[in-house]
């Protein structure tokens, strides 16, 4: 079982918080109000993973991302927010951090986000990175993904997935079914060893920076 610390400077949302995590099973090592309180306890190595509210005061969640990783800390961070502007998303990205979930979706992904981590792997909400994506496909010009050597039909559903269709709209757009839609997905998910669309536009995200 990870030791959690969670940082957020409203106190009834944190107390809520606790109380909600502890209820599924979750063990809250220490909660904190602020980013330099979080810190020292950070420094003190006694939590598995930091979950954070992006907006406070000293900086929030990016400042003490920013602050961790140029220490050469790498202990997994999951933002808590109500939403990030698309450079804000890219920064975190390329900060290596590990989950990003919205305060007003369903409690139960972060519940998904903190299993995921837990086993090593990143979830990031999808409409997050598909925000950060479409800022950064209108302002580069870039190959999809070019050291896997995609087909050129799955390099188009790779880019039409980034501008943030649906499979159906894929569909319309490249003359497919969406059966054939899923199958494609399905052989890139394999190619680039991946499990999800959410992964696919966080290496997008990634390839863009």
């Amino acid at each position: 079982m990870s030791r959690l610390l969670i940082v957020d400077d409203h106190p009834i949302f944190l107390e809520g918080l606790n109380q909600f995590l502890e209820t599924n099973d979750h063990f809250v090592e220490s909660t904190a109000r602020t980013p330099s309180a979080a810190l020292r306890i950070v420094e003190q190595g006694t939590i598995d993973i930091l979950i954070i509210d992006v907006c406070m005061s000293e900086g929030g969640g990016l400042h003490v991302l920013r602050t961790m990783r140029a220490g050469g800390n790498r202990l997994p961070v999951i933002f808590l927010t109500v939403g990030l502007k698309p450079v804000e998303t890219m920064e975190a990205v390329n900060l290596g951090v590990n989950g990003i979930v919205l305060k007003h979706s369903d409690p139960e992904n972060l519940l998904t986000c903190i299993e995921a981590v837990t086993r090593g792997d990143t979830w990031i909400d999808p409409t997050i990175l598909e925000s950060a994506l479409r800022r950064s496909l209108t302002a580069h010009t870039m190959p999809v993904l070019p050291k896997y050597n995609l087909t050129r039909r799955q390099e188009e559903i790779v880019r039409l997935v980034g501008e943030g269709l649906r499979n159906r709209e894929i569909g319309q757009r490249c003359g497919l079914t969406e059966g054939t839609v899923k199958l494609h997905l399905h052989r890139i998910y394999s190619t680039l060893g991946i499990q999800s669309r959410a992964q696919l536009i966080m290496m997008l995200a990634a390839e863009s920076l």
